[in-house]
């Protein structure tokens, strides 16, 4: 059996990926075995991709809250700072783990002005992000 052959453009958009999220997720993405996408990372030296332990816990905070949370109510729960929060919140928005959304706040001015709230991503394909 004749091993598969990539082209170049496939082999510079994986590396692009390789480490930056879960190999499984990568590979999905790519339409291309899990094992050849980890063989290459290990080739090239790049760590696998972890999440570490706070990040976790801003996503265990908002996967109970299918709503949503506002900045201040993560902030509130977990003791942190408004800067870490934030922080954290756009790092994770970036790698479309959690999503922002507005809604409409009846408190100010009668439903003129919105509310950010912070949701877990509910996308389709992010199943290697799922804790």
């Amino acid at each position: 059996m004749r091993p598969t052959s990539y082209t170049v453009a496939t082999r510079t958009t994986a590396r692009a990926l390789l480490g930056q999220m879960p190999d499984a997720c990568a590979a999905a993405q790519m339409g291309m075995p899990t094992a050849t996408l980890r063989q290459w990372r290990i080739r090239a030296g790049i760590p696998p991709y972890r999440l570490c332990r706070s990040t976790v816990r801003y996503i265990t905070l908002l996967r109970s809250s299918p709503e949503g949370l506002s900045a201040r109510q993560i902030q509130d729960a977990l003791g942190v700072t408004r800067q870490a929060v934030f922080l954290m919140l756009h790092a994770l928005a970036r790698r479309e783990m959690v999503e922002c959304v507005t809604v409409p706040s009846p408190w100010h001015y009668g439903g003129r002005t919105h509310a950010l709230l912070w949701r877990f991503s509910q996308k389709d394909g992010q199943g290697g992000y799922r804790l």
